[in-house]
């Protein structure tokens, strides 16, 4: 991988838009600052990184740029953490091009960004992580390594981790086994010259959960082939830590305002320490059936 020069850029979503369903106001300060304790989790998560070559990103609605009441968003999430952290505003969801808009830009700067980086770059990777989640800390040197198997894109991401319940401090198995992969750290790895042939694209173009059959479709419409060496799920660890909350953005959206809760007592996650999952995770919350 020495002689291939890659960038690595992670997108993390911060109340980037206002969900029709959603039951909570984004815009109120109050609620805002309430949430950002919960960033420690995925910064924590991404210190704890063996391979720290990647730039984070925070997505972050557009109203927030533009009125100093929100200021205190950007000055915390810089003091909560070492890692060097960048801002964009987002428009139309933070898709560039979706079909029924006939290719019409919705994100002028993002594109703008991957623009350039394929142009200086061999391989760009774009991976998508929520704030309050949490991954495990060979992540970006796992996934990096994907470049050596990726030929013009893969679709690379993990579907086994664990689902921690934050009301009542219970870590619980999770599998997943949608034709994608979960969201906490789904990649999509390009090698420029074949991205420089199709419009811009990056990992949040797709439905994470559908992410193979979207990805297939978005070649077709641009007259490339699928192959299945364009996608990858890796169930071969237990690799994030899915944090369900209150303010769990698309859980309550979609489920009437109500996280639900799949999992009983009896399937309350063992053989495993606090000090492992630190290690791992940089895990830091509170577990009740855990030593």
């Amino acid at each position: 991988m020495a002689d291939k020069t890659l960038k690595h850029l992670v997108f993390m979503r911060f109340f980037s838009w206002q969900a029709r369903e959603y039951p909570q106001d984004i815009f109120d300060a109050d609620f805002l600052s309430a949430q950002l304790p919960l960033a420690n989790n995925a910064l924590r998560s991404l210190e704890n990184q063996t391979n720290k070559n990647f730039e984070l990103i925070f997505v972050l609605h557009p109203n927030f740029f533009d009125n100093s009441k929100y200021e205190f968003i950007f000055s915390t999430l810089k003091d909560s953490t070492t890692l060097p952290i960048q801002f964009m505003r987002n428009t139309g969801k933070f898709y560039l091009f979706k079909p029924e808009l006939n290719g019409k830009e919705l994100n002028g700067e993002l594109c703008r960004l991957i623009k350039d980086t394929t142009s200086k770059y061999d391989f760009v990777i774009t991976t998508r992580m929520d704030f309050d989640d949490f991954i495990f800390k060979e992540a970006v040197e796992d996934t990096q390594s994907k470049i050596n198997e990726c030929d013009s894109v893969l679709s690379y991401g993990y579907n086994k981790g664990y689902e921690y319940i934050i009301t009542s401090h219970e870590l619980y198995p999770s599998k997943y086994s949608w034709p994608g992969h979960h969201s906490v750290f789904q990649s999509l790895i390009l090698k420029s010259s074949f991205a420089e042939k199709l419009p811009c694209f990056t990992v949040e173009e797709f439905n994470h959960n559908r992410s193979k059959d979207e990805l297939k479709r978005f070649l077709e419409t641009n007259g490339v082939k699928f192959s299945e060496n364009m996608f990858q799920q890796d169930d071969s660890i237990n690799a994030y830590v899915y944090v369900r909350h209150e303010a769990s953005y698309m859980a309550l959206a979609r489920n009437g305002g109500k996280i639900p809760i799949q999992y009983s007592s009896q399937m309350i996650t063992k053989g495993i320490t606090k000090k492992q999952l630190e290690d791992e995770f940089g895990f830091h919350l509170e577990l009740n059936s855990i030593e």
